[in-house]
């Protein structure tokens, strides 16, 4: 009953009082009882800016080894370390949820976990835990995940496997709103880098008047959707120098654009 108080109390806003029965509720014996309890007061210390004793509540839920409210209680403490810009606090929180292999928080903390793997330049390990919460298949963070690792991976210059990436994760999102519109775009940055490799080798492989002038074209003109400028530039230039090329190349550099 103590419990069902502190949890109506916590609900209307009187978290002091709360705090209190929560407090009391801790001497339950029962572990599940116990973690609930420390659970509750920890959110309720934590809504009073008491952060640390809110923390050493967040510790005694998940020293009970209750199933259910030691992940959801780890999970609290991973985030409020983070929000207190403690790093190490909160990787060794998000590593905790991980152990517990409990699905509702699971996803979201492989996510946190290849997050602060990607902040420290470990592409690698991050590329591990994105993969982790894709396999989840949570509607929620793996569309996230997939997203966060082909971007990682085009950046590598590693398209097709980041194109593999994206179809899978498309194939399984619906086919509308942020998440699927999000991962369309990936996909399509995909596909601009494979072409701009496409009209790269172009260039190189010919000086065919039928052929090249095109090539530099589409090339400068596709560079800087990428946001590079100073490439788009260079094949311009590469193009212009070229006596067999010049006038043509010359002729698509200043051209109008069709009207729309």
């Amino acid at each position: 009953m103590t419990l069902a108080q502190a949890r109506l109390l916590a609900e209307s806003g009187d978290l002091p009082a709360a705090a209190e029965l929560f407090a009391r509720a801790l001497e339950d014996p029962e572990p599940s009882a116990r973690a609930q309890a420390a659970l509750g007061l920890a959110v309720v210390l934590e809504g009073l800016g008491e952060h640390e004793a809110a923390r050493d509540a967040g510790w005694t839920a998940i020293e009970t080894g209750d199933p259910e409210f030691g992940p959801r209680a780890a999970y609290h403490l991973a985030l409020s370390c983070e929000r207190a810009g403690d790093r190490a606090a909160a990787e060794h929180a998000w590593h905790l949820v991980v152990s517990s292999a409990h699905p509702a928080y699971l996803p979201a903390a492989c996510l946190a976990l290849a997050q602060l793997a990607d902040d420290d330049g470990d592409t690698e390990t991050a590329a591990g835990w994105w993969e982790k919460v894709i396999a989840t298949g949570d509607g929620q963070y793996a569309p996230v995940a997939a997203h966060d690792l082909a971007q990682r991976l085009l950046e590598l210059g590693q398209t097709a496997r980041a194109q593999q990436v994206l179809a899978a994760a498309l194939r399984a999102a619906a086919p509308e709103g942020y998440a699927y519109a999000r991962l369309a775009v990936a996909m399509g940055l995909t596909h601009l880098e494979q072409a701009i490799g496409a009209f790269r080798a172009a260039v190189d492989a010919t000086d065919a008047p039928d052929v090249a002038p095109l090539a530099v074209e589409l090339l400068a003109r596709t560079l800087p959707l990428r946001g590079r400028d100073e490439e788009a530039a260079e094949a311009w230039r590469r193009g212009l120098a070229d006596p067999l090329l010049a006038e043509q190349v010359a002729a698509r550099l200043h051209r109008e654009p069709p009207a729309p």
